[in-house]
Protein backbone atom coordinates (compact mmCIF):
# COMPACT_ATOMS: atom_id res chain seq x y z
CA UNK A 1 0.00 0.00 0.00
CA UNK A 2 1.30 3.29 -0.93
CA UNK A 3 1.25 6.22 1.91
CA UNK A 4 0.61 9.23 1.22
CA UNK A 5 2.79 12.13 2.05
CA UNK A 6 1.33 13.34 5.57
CA UNK A 7 1.98 9.29 6.55
CA UNK A 8 5.78 9.10 5.03
CA UNK A 9 6.57 12.07 7.22
CA UNK A 10 4.48 11.20 10.33
CA UNK A 11 6.57 7.45 9.69
CA UNK A 12 9.48 9.25 9.58
CA UNK A 13 9.13 11.38 12.53
CA UNK A 14 7.94 8.88 14.91
CA UNK A 15 10.26 6.95 13.96
CA UNK A 16 13.20 9.09 14.57
CA UNK A 17 11.26 10.10 18.08
CA UNK A 18 11.11 6.31 18.98
CA UNK A 19 14.57 5.78 18.46
CA UNK A 20 16.07 8.53 19.84
CA UNK A 21 13.79 9.15 22.81
CA UNK A 22 11.72 6.38 23.65
CA UNK A 23 14.23 3.54 23.10
CA UNK A 24 16.67 4.67 25.74
CA UNK A 25 14.10 4.54 28.65
CA UNK A 26 11.90 1.58 27.29
CA UNK A 27 13.30 -1.19 29.05
CA UNK A 28 14.26 0.44 32.10
CA UNK A 29 10.39 2.21 32.87
CA UNK A 30 9.10 -1.39 31.63
CA UNK A 31 11.31 -3.12 34.51
CA UNK A 32 10.23 -0.02 37.38
CA UNK A 33 6.65 0.26 35.66
CA UNK A 34 7.12 3.86 35.52
CA UNK A 35 4.66 5.68 33.88
CA UNK A 36 5.98 7.78 30.47
CA UNK A 37 4.99 11.03 31.23
CA UNK A 38 7.95 13.03 30.31
CA UNK A 39 7.83 11.02 26.66
CA UNK A 40 4.00 11.37 26.67
CA UNK A 41 4.35 15.39 27.05
CA UNK A 42 6.85 15.80 23.88
CA UNK A 43 4.45 13.50 21.68
CA UNK A 44 1.33 15.89 23.06
CA UNK A 45 4.05 18.80 21.87
CA UNK A 46 3.98 16.77 18.47
CA UNK A 47 0.20 16.59 18.27
CA UNK A 48 0.61 12.95 18.38
CA UNK A 49 -1.13 12.67 21.62
CA UNK A 50 -4.32 14.99 20.13
CA UNK A 51 -4.21 12.85 17.10
CA UNK A 52 -7.89 12.30 16.90
CA UNK A 53 -8.96 16.13 17.87
CA UNK A 54 -10.53 17.55 16.12
CA UNK A 55 -8.85 21.36 15.12
CA UNK A 56 -11.56 23.26 16.29
CA UNK A 57 -11.08 21.23 20.02
CA UNK A 58 -6.93 22.33 19.10
CA UNK A 59 -5.87 18.71 18.14
CA UNK A 60 -4.06 17.77 15.36
CA UNK A 61 -7.39 16.41 13.33
CA UNK A 62 -5.46 13.31 11.71
CA UNK A 63 -6.74 10.85 9.82
CA UNK A 64 -7.14 6.98 11.57
CA UNK A 65 -4.35 6.29 8.56
CA UNK A 66 -1.93 8.61 10.04
CA UNK A 67 -2.38 7.77 13.71
CA UNK A 68 -2.06 4.34 13.12
CA UNK A 69 1.22 4.44 11.06
CA UNK A 70 2.25 6.58 13.86
CA UNK A 71 1.54 3.81 16.32
CA UNK A 72 3.26 1.11 14.79
CA UNK A 73 6.21 3.03 14.74
CA UNK A 74 6.63 3.75 18.45
CA UNK A 75 5.52 0.21 19.37
CA UNK A 76 8.32 -1.13 17.59
CA UNK A 77 10.62 0.49 20.49
CA UNK A 78 8.20 0.47 23.29
CA UNK A 79 4.03 -0.86 23.56
CA UNK A 80 3.26 0.54 26.50
CA UNK A 81 3.75 3.81 25.58
CA UNK A 82 1.92 3.73 22.19
CA UNK A 83 -0.85 1.90 24.60
CA UNK A 84 -0.88 5.08 26.09
CA UNK A 85 -1.71 7.51 23.52
CA UNK A 86 -3.59 4.57 21.80
CA UNK A 87 -6.31 4.76 25.07
CA UNK A 88 -6.27 8.20 25.41
CA UNK A 89 -7.32 8.59 21.82
CA UNK A 90 -9.37 5.41 20.47
CA UNK A 91 -11.02 4.65 24.80
CA UNK A 92 -11.59 8.10 25.52
CA UNK A 93 -11.23 11.27 23.22
CA UNK A 94 -12.90 9.14 20.34
CA UNK A 95 -16.22 8.07 22.70
CA UNK A 96 -16.24 11.99 23.54
CA UNK A 97 -16.33 13.27 20.28
CA UNK A 98 -18.81 10.33 18.57
CA UNK A 99 -21.79 10.30 21.49
CA UNK A 100 -20.80 13.39 23.65
CA UNK A 101 -22.72 16.58 23.83
CA UNK A 102 -20.93 19.78 22.72
CA UNK A 103 -20.18 20.62 26.52
CA UNK A 104 -18.61 17.43 27.21
CA UNK A 105 -16.55 18.17 24.13
CA UNK A 106 -15.47 21.70 25.25
CA UNK A 107 -14.17 20.10 28.65
CA UNK A 108 -12.60 17.36 28.12
CA UNK A 109 -11.20 17.81 24.11
CA UNK A 110 -9.18 20.51 24.07
CA UNK A 111 -6.78 19.49 27.20
CA UNK A 112 -6.87 16.06 25.65
CA UNK A 113 -4.88 17.88 22.78
CA UNK A 114 -2.76 19.42 24.76
CA UNK A 115 -1.80 16.70 27.04
CA UNK A 116 -3.26 18.79 30.25
CA UNK A 117 -5.24 15.47 30.57
CA UNK A 118 -4.38 12.44 29.80
CA UNK A 119 -7.34 10.18 28.96
CA UNK A 120 -7.84 6.36 30.29
CA UNK A 121 -10.00 3.64 30.31
CA UNK A 122 -11.44 1.27 33.01
CA UNK A 123 -11.61 -2.02 30.78
CA UNK A 124 -14.30 -3.64 30.46
CA UNK A 125 -13.35 -7.53 30.28
CA UNK A 126 -12.14 -7.10 34.16
CA UNK A 127 -14.55 -4.29 35.70
CA UNK A 128 -16.88 -5.92 38.71
CA UNK A 129 -18.01 -2.68 38.91
CA UNK A 130 -21.56 -1.50 38.36
CA UNK A 131 -24.25 1.00 38.62
CA UNK A 132 -27.33 1.70 40.43
CA UNK A 133 -29.86 4.61 39.81
CA UNK A 134 -30.29 6.96 42.33
CA UNK A 135 -32.58 9.69 41.83
CA UNK A 136 -31.23 11.63 38.57
CA UNK A 137 -27.77 10.48 39.11
CA UNK A 138 -26.38 6.92 39.51
CA UNK A 139 -23.83 5.30 42.11
CA UNK A 140 -20.72 3.56 40.97
CA UNK A 141 -20.09 0.64 43.61
CA UNK A 142 -16.84 -2.39 42.75
CA UNK A 143 -13.40 -3.05 41.38
CA UNK A 144 -11.45 -3.00 38.07
CA UNK A 145 -8.25 -4.16 37.96
CA UNK A 146 -7.40 -2.68 35.28
CA UNK A 147 -7.99 0.92 34.30
CA UNK A 148 -5.59 2.10 31.35
CA UNK A 149 -3.62 5.55 32.11
CA UNK A 150 -5.53 5.34 35.45
CA UNK A 151 -1.12 6.60 36.42
CA UNK A 152 -2.27 9.97 34.89
CA UNK A 153 -4.63 10.60 37.46
CA UNK A 154 -7.04 12.09 34.45
CA UNK A 155 -10.40 11.56 34.03
CA UNK A 156 -11.05 7.90 32.44
CA UNK A 157 -14.09 6.40 30.63
CA UNK A 158 -16.32 3.79 31.61
CA UNK A 159 -18.90 1.12 30.98
CA UNK A 160 -20.78 -0.14 34.15
CA UNK A 161 -23.68 -2.76 34.24
CA UNK A 162 -26.83 -1.20 35.96
CA UNK A 163 -28.35 -3.08 38.27
CA UNK A 164 -31.93 -1.14 38.60
CA UNK A 165 -32.24 1.56 36.38
CA UNK A 166 -33.55 2.85 33.09
CA UNK A 167 -31.08 1.01 31.15
CA UNK A 168 -28.66 -1.86 30.57
CA UNK A 169 -25.20 -0.13 30.66
CA UNK A 170 -23.77 3.00 31.05
CA UNK A 171 -21.22 5.21 28.75
CA UNK A 172 -19.84 8.01 31.17
CA UNK A 173 -16.82 9.87 31.67
CA UNK A 174 -15.47 9.54 35.35
CA UNK A 175 -13.45 12.75 36.19
CA UNK A 176 -10.24 13.08 37.22
CA UNK A 177 -11.10 14.49 40.62
CA UNK A 178 -13.81 11.73 41.65
CA UNK A 179 -13.62 10.56 45.44
CA UNK A 180 -11.61 6.83 44.00
CA UNK A 181 -9.13 4.94 45.00
CA UNK A 182 -6.40 4.24 42.16
CA UNK A 183 -4.00 1.80 43.72
CA UNK A 184 -0.38 0.28 42.15
CA UNK A 185 -0.95 -2.96 40.55
CA UNK A 186 1.99 -5.06 40.06
CA UNK A 187 0.08 -8.10 38.74
CA UNK A 188 0.17 -7.31 34.75
CA UNK A 189 2.43 -9.33 32.69
CA UNK A 190 3.51 -6.65 30.11
CA UNK A 191 2.36 -3.22 29.94
CA UNK A 192 4.18 -2.43 32.15
CA UNK A 193 5.03 1.28 32.12
CA UNK A 194 1.28 1.65 30.53
CA UNK A 195 0.02 3.38 33.50
CA UNK A 196 -2.15 0.50 34.48
CA UNK A 197 -3.68 1.05 37.84
CA UNK A 198 -6.45 -0.95 39.84
CA UNK A 199 -9.40 1.44 40.75
CA UNK A 200 -11.86 0.98 43.40
CA UNK A 201 -15.50 2.49 43.30
CA UNK A 202 -17.51 3.37 46.54
CA UNK A 203 -20.76 4.58 46.11
CA UNK A 204 -19.14 7.20 43.31
CA UNK A 205 -21.94 9.72 42.23
CA UNK A 206 -22.34 10.38 38.71
CA UNK A 207 -24.51 13.08 37.34
CA UNK A 208 -26.44 12.85 33.86
CA UNK A 209 -23.31 15.13 32.80
CA UNK A 210 -21.07 12.53 33.24
CA UNK A 211 -23.03 10.02 30.80
CA UNK A 212 -22.29 9.99 27.08
CA UNK A 213 -24.98 10.16 24.56
CA UNK A 214 -28.59 8.76 25.76
CA UNK A 215 -28.82 6.56 28.68
CA UNK A 216 -30.57 3.85 26.21
CA UNK A 217 -26.99 3.98 24.19
CA UNK A 218 -24.24 1.89 26.24
CA UNK A 219 -24.10 -0.66 24.06
CA UNK A 220 -23.76 1.38 21.28
CA UNK A 221 -21.08 3.75 22.37
CA UNK A 222 -18.89 0.14 23.58
CA UNK A 223 -19.42 -1.24 20.15
CA UNK A 224 -18.48 1.69 18.26
CA UNK A 225 -15.70 2.78 20.49
CA UNK A 226 -13.94 -1.39 20.59
CA UNK A 227 -14.09 -0.92 16.61
CA UNK A 228 -11.85 2.32 16.46
CA UNK A 229 -9.85 0.58 19.31
CA UNK A 230 -9.16 -2.42 17.41
CA UNK A 231 -7.81 -0.89 14.78
CA UNK A 232 -5.37 0.87 16.51
CA UNK A 233 -4.54 -1.90 19.06
CA UNK A 234 -3.91 -3.87 15.95
CA UNK A 235 -0.87 -1.36 14.58
CA UNK A 236 0.64 -1.83 18.20
CA UNK A 237 0.41 -5.49 17.58
CA UNK A 238 2.28 -5.02 14.21
CA UNK A 239 4.96 -2.90 15.67
CA UNK A 240 5.18 -5.50 18.02
CA UNK A 241 5.56 -8.19 15.59
CA UNK A 242 7.85 -5.71 13.31
CA UNK A 243 10.14 -5.12 16.42
CA UNK A 244 10.40 -8.39 16.91
CA UNK A 245 11.37 -9.29 14.06
CA UNK A 246 14.00 -6.98 13.35
CA UNK A 247 15.63 -7.91 16.99
CA UNK A 248 15.85 -11.55 15.73
CA UNK A 249 17.67 -10.71 12.16
CA UNK A 250 20.00 -8.48 14.17
CA UNK A 251 20.81 -10.97 16.44
CA UNK A 252 20.92 -14.01 13.69
CA UNK A 253 23.58 -11.83 11.93
CA UNK A 254 25.83 -11.49 14.79
CA UNK A 255 25.73 -15.06 16.35
CA UNK A 256 27.95 -17.37 15.57
CA UNK A 257 27.76 -20.93 15.62
CA UNK A 258 29.65 -23.81 13.46
CA UNK A 259 32.13 -20.76 12.31
CA UNK A 260 29.05 -19.18 10.77
CA UNK A 261 26.25 -16.76 11.61
CA UNK A 262 22.77 -18.00 12.74
CA UNK A 263 21.12 -16.21 9.55
CA UNK A 264 22.71 -18.45 7.32
CA UNK A 265 20.42 -21.29 8.54
CA UNK A 266 17.38 -22.92 6.77
CA UNK A 267 15.62 -23.16 9.65
CA UNK A 268 16.46 -19.47 11.17
CA UNK A 269 15.70 -18.22 7.45
CA UNK A 270 12.48 -20.38 7.11
CA UNK A 271 11.16 -18.70 10.64
CA UNK A 272 12.05 -15.16 9.30
CA UNK A 273 10.12 -15.51 6.00
CA UNK A 274 6.74 -16.60 7.62
CA UNK A 275 7.43 -14.23 10.32
CA UNK A 276 7.63 -11.17 7.45
CA UNK A 277 4.63 -12.80 5.75
CA UNK A 278 1.91 -12.60 8.20
CA UNK A 279 3.21 -9.64 9.50
CA UNK A 280 2.91 -7.61 5.84
CA UNK A 281 -0.76 -9.17 5.71
CA UNK A 282 -1.52 -7.87 9.12
CA UNK A 283 -0.29 -4.46 8.49
CA UNK A 284 -2.22 -4.91 4.94
CA UNK A 285 -5.75 -5.70 6.83
CA UNK A 286 -4.51 -2.82 10.00
CA UNK A 287 -4.11 -0.07 6.77
CA UNK A 288 -7.65 -1.15 4.96
CA UNK A 289 -9.63 -1.38 8.32
CA UNK A 290 -7.91 2.50 8.91
CA UNK A 291 -9.18 3.76 5.81
CA UNK A 292 -13.04 2.55 6.09
CA UNK A 293 -12.80 4.78 9.13
CA UNK A 294 -11.40 7.46 6.89
CA UNK A 295 -13.79 7.12 4.49
CA UNK A 296 -16.87 7.10 6.71
CA UNK A 297 -17.18 3.16 5.89
CA UNK A 298 -18.85 0.61 8.23
CA UNK A 299 -15.82 -0.79 10.20
CA UNK A 300 -17.18 -4.48 11.49
CA UNK A 301 -15.82 -7.08 10.11
CA UNK A 302 -12.96 -5.24 8.97
CA UNK A 303 -11.24 -3.73 12.25
CA UNK A 304 -12.17 -7.54 14.22
CA UNK A 305 -10.27 -9.10 11.73
CA UNK A 306 -7.56 -6.76 12.09
CA UNK A 307 -7.20 -6.80 15.65
CA UNK A 308 -7.32 -10.57 15.36
CA UNK A 309 -4.95 -11.39 13.02
CA UNK A 310 -2.36 -8.74 13.80
CA UNK A 311 -2.69 -10.34 17.66
CA UNK A 312 -2.26 -14.05 16.38
CA UNK A 313 0.50 -12.46 14.66
CA UNK A 314 2.66 -10.67 17.23
CA UNK A 315 2.01 -13.90 19.83
CA UNK A 316 3.48 -15.61 16.89
CA UNK A 317 6.25 -13.80 15.86
CA UNK A 318 7.40 -12.97 19.39
CA UNK A 319 7.26 -16.38 20.25
CA UNK A 320 9.63 -17.61 17.01
CA UNK A 321 11.87 -14.22 17.58
CA UNK A 322 12.63 -16.26 21.14
CA UNK A 323 13.75 -19.43 19.69
CA UNK A 324 15.85 -17.92 17.37
CA UNK A 325 17.70 -16.03 20.45
CA UNK A 326 17.80 -19.29 22.25
CA UNK A 327 18.47 -18.88 25.61
CA UNK A 328 18.69 -15.01 25.49
CA UNK A 329 15.18 -14.91 24.81
CA UNK A 330 13.84 -15.16 28.33
CA UNK A 331 16.65 -12.79 29.47
CA UNK A 332 15.20 -8.90 30.16
CA UNK A 333 18.30 -7.87 28.87
CA UNK A 334 16.99 -8.29 24.91
CA UNK A 335 13.94 -6.89 24.45
CA UNK A 336 12.10 -10.32 22.94
CA UNK A 337 10.92 -11.56 26.34
CA UNK A 338 9.14 -7.35 26.53
CA UNK A 339 7.98 -8.08 22.99
CA UNK A 340 6.40 -11.04 24.55
CA UNK A 341 4.82 -9.99 26.98
CA UNK A 342 3.26 -6.73 25.76
CA UNK A 343 1.58 -8.77 22.71
CA UNK A 344 0.18 -10.82 25.18
CA UNK A 345 -1.95 -8.30 26.77
CA UNK A 346 -2.30 -5.95 24.04
CA UNK A 347 -4.03 -9.32 22.50
CA UNK A 348 -6.94 -9.55 24.79
CA UNK A 349 -7.59 -6.00 25.71
CA UNK A 350 -10.23 -4.07 23.59
CA UNK A 351 -11.95 -7.62 22.83
CA UNK A 352 -10.58 -10.83 23.31
CA UNK A 353 -9.65 -13.42 20.06
CA UNK A 354 -12.99 -15.21 20.83
CA UNK A 355 -14.47 -12.08 20.81
CA UNK A 356 -13.33 -10.96 17.80
CA UNK A 357 -13.97 -14.24 15.90
CA UNK A 358 -17.43 -14.17 16.53
CA UNK A 359 -18.09 -10.31 15.44
CA UNK A 360 -16.27 -11.74 12.55
CA UNK A 361 -18.60 -14.95 12.20
CA UNK A 362 -21.77 -12.53 12.92
CA UNK A 363 -21.24 -10.81 9.86
CA UNK A 364 -20.08 -13.06 7.44
CA UNK A 365 -22.95 -15.59 8.08
CA UNK A 366 -25.17 -12.65 7.99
Amino acid sequence: MNLNQECIMLKSELKKFSQQVILDKADEFDKAGTFPIDHIKQLADMGILGALVPEKYDGAGLDLIGFVVSLEEMSKVCASTATVVATHNAFFVYPILKYGDEDQKKKYLPGAATGAIVGGFACVETNDAGATKAGDAYLITGTDPLVFNAASQGPFTGFFPVKDGDCTLLACVVDEDAKIARKETSAVLGLRSAGIRQVVFNDLTLSASSILGSLQNGHAVLNATRDCAAICLAAILVGIAQGALDEAIKYARERIQFDQPIINFGMVREKIALMAIHIEASRQLVYDAALLYDAGKKLQPAASKAKYLAGQTAIEVTTQAIQIFGGYGYMKDYPVERYFRDAQVVNVIGGTPAMQKELIAKETIG
